[in-house]
């Protein structure tokens, strides 16, 4: 469930009363999320199990929509949070440790909390969220894929890894490329962030498809699987020695 937050200090009471009625819807619609599906969560049903009327809560929050992506922003930074704990666990120049902590713990937190995963897959989740992302939403992803794009960033300077030849990719992917490494002040070149993307996809897409239960057809333990493609992932990141030698270990593939 949500955390509840404290009182900020500075605030008036209206404002403080206002932040904890915010934070309590939230903490009502994480709840319907988790214990009935993305389906139950409607203002009706959380006014109702607040002791509110409906137009009471559309004071808080302006639609249905609204809501939904501000509490999906919410679960993207916590799930950031949890990776970076994760990574903490390692020392600070231990990359390749730190992206191997970080992707097991995006595929446990994912099986965990599949609705919550469910929820951060956004348009693509029947019923959840229509229209395009939100600022808000954007940012809260990138606070999510970054520490993933640190990560392969530092084993790129601390020893490349191999890419395709300057000029070698289409120029549509080439242009789109230039321009994430511009709006996000990567320092690096566009064939590296081209390898880290697909990385990060290949990871990323693996967890979603687990989580959501598109490989109970032909997996009912998908841990072996994802280690499999992690290792093949560190491979392509050359650090692929380094999942060899201290990485891999039986106790790590299940779920």
């Amino acid at each position: 469930m949500v955390e509840r937050k404290g009182t900020a200090p500075g605030l008036s009471r209206r404002e403080q009363q206002r932040r904890a009625t915010i934070d309590e819807i939230k903490h009502v619609a994480r709840g319907l999320l988790v214990d009935e599906g993305i389906g139950s969560v409607t203002i009706r049903a959380i006014s109702r199990r607040m002791g509110m009327t409906a137009p009471a809560v559309y004071r808080y929050f302006t639609s249905h929509e609204e809501l939904l992506r501000t509490l999906r922003a919410d679960i993207f930074i916590e799930v950031a949070r949890y990776l970076e704990a994760s990574c903490d666990t390692l020392p600070e120049d231990d990359a390749p440790g730190r992206l191997i902590a970080a992707a097991r713990a995006l595929r446990r937190w994912g099986l965990e909390h599949k609705r919550e995963f469910g929820l951060l897959l956004g348009p693509s989740a029947p019923g959840a969220i229509s229209g395009g992302e939100s600022d808000l939403e954007q940012d809260a992803g990138w606070v999510f894929g970054v520490l993933f794009a640190d990560l392969m960033a530092k084993l790129w300077r601390s020893r490349p890894f191999p890419v395709s030849p300057p000029g070698s990719l289409h120029p549509r992917l080439a242009d789109q490329l230039d321009r994430l490494r511009a709006h996000r002040d990567m320092d690096l070149p566009i064939e590296a962030i081209a390898v880290m993307l697909r990385c990060w996809v290949r990871l990323y897409g693996l967890v979603c498809m687990e989580v959501l239960g598109h490989l109970d057809f032909a997996l009912d333990d998908g841990g072996p699987f994802f280690e499999r493609e992690l290792a093949d992932t560190c491979e392509t990141l050359g650090v692929g020695h380094y999942y060899a030698a201290v990485a891999q270990g039986p106790a790590r593939c299940g779920k």
